[in-house]
């Protein structure tokens, strides 16, 4: 097969992380790929994924032993490239199954190759591996450094909280209609305060603010793993119903360590619901590449003033986390009172996309 020598660094991961760990090559030096193919199987911080072929062709060398670190940019694959368009599948393929599977199986130091899969296809599924040995043990203490080391970069930013606390009488009584969590519809209450206030969605690149016009939100998200925040893209353009379901359905992947690396990156704004764990209010640390974090706090009962007398509504407390290079108080203080607005009245509620 004639062609030209192609290299494949490896790619953004996502998250601001650095490097990835090769946790299984699916290819071997020699075998030819077709576009999109899958190629390695790469652990990080946030999630283990496989990362397919950029080109059709033979793999010439391979530039990673299974077990290293191999930063972003950093030569992965080189290929023989064709002209003549993607080319068929390796001869002898290894075993089919997810990333969350092969990294189960590496842990229990199983080969899939022994293993019977009865998924479709013929696909070994985490349930296959179970039967072989048992419970697989949990290792999380490298993520956690990984986790750690980022959050220690992010935590550099000179970052400000201001904090709001707001009569949720309407959001409750709202998103009990809809038979959903609150958390989907702040999400497009804010993406209806960017249209208005589109600074929060900008970005400090070192050399001045970088105006973006897609909204695409990072959704926090609680794991064994850590904190993940995969990405909801495009979300100024869903309805809640779809909002609710997008985190639905990156909260999943989330938790199984699933996510593409185009889940993990690209926010442009981020939202954290540390309600869930029955916290009052935070101080959330930006995500990588955002301005603004919002977090919201749980939802009960308190005592706020309501035409001059004390009453007790379910309220909340909802934090904004921002980057003071991009943002100040004011405009920050502007957007956040236009999102109150809108949380608070069931008419402007009922205005946002379903």
């Amino acid at each position: 097969m004639g062609g030209a020598e192609r290299v494949f660094a490896m790619p953004d991961l996502g998250e601001g992380l650095e490097e990835g760990e090769i946790v299984e090559w699916l290819v071997a030096e020699g075998d030819e790929v077709a576009l999109n193919q899958p190629l390695v199987e790469v652990e990080t911080a946030k999630a283990t994924v496989e990362i397919p072929s950029p080109f059709a062709g033979v793999v010439a060398a391979l530039h990673a032993e299974i077990g290293s670190s191999v930063p972003v940019g950093s030569p992965l694959v080189t290929f023989s490239t064709s002209s003549g368009g993607p080319g068929g599948g390796p001869s002898s393929g290894p075993p089919r199954a997810t990333p969350p599977v092969r990294k189960l199986a590496k842990e229990l130091g199983i080969d899939l190759a022994s293993v019977v899969g009865t998924g479709p296809d013929g696909r070994v599924t985490d349930d296959d591996v179970r039967a072989t040995v048992g419970p697989a043990p949990k290792a999380v203490g490298t993520v956690r450094a990984a986790v750690a080391a980022n959050l220690e970069r992010q935590a550099s930013i000179p970052q400000v909280t201001t904090f709001r606390t707001i009569d949720c009488s309407a959001l409750e009584a709202f998103r009990a209609r809809l038979e959903l969590s609150p958390l989907p519809v702040v999400v497009a209450a804010l993406c209806r305060t960017l249209a208005a206030h589109p600074a929060l969605n900008a970005a400090w690149t070192g050399e001045g603010i970088e105006e973006r016009p897609d909204v695409h939100v990072g959704v926090a998200a609680d794991t064994e793993r850590g904190l993940v925040v995969p990405v909801l893209r495009d979300a100024a353009g869903l309805g809640i119903s779809a909002i609710s379901d997008g985190i639905a359905r990156l909260a999943e992947s989330a938790r199984a360590g699933s996510l593409t690396p185009r889940e993990l990156t690209g926010a442009t704004i981020a939202v954290s619901n540390t309600g869930s764990y029955g916290s009052e209010s935070g101080t959330p640390i930006l995500s990588p590449g955002t301005s603004v974090t919002l977090a919201l706090g749980v939802i009960e009962p308190r005592a706020l003033v309501v035409d001059g007398e004390v009453v007790a509504r379910p309220a909340c407390t909802v934090s904004c986390t921002f980057d003071h290079r991009a943002l100040d108080g004011a405009t920050v203080g502007r957007a956040i009172t236009d999102l109150v607005g809108t949380l608070t009245s069931l008419e402007r509620l009922e205005g946002l996309p379903r």
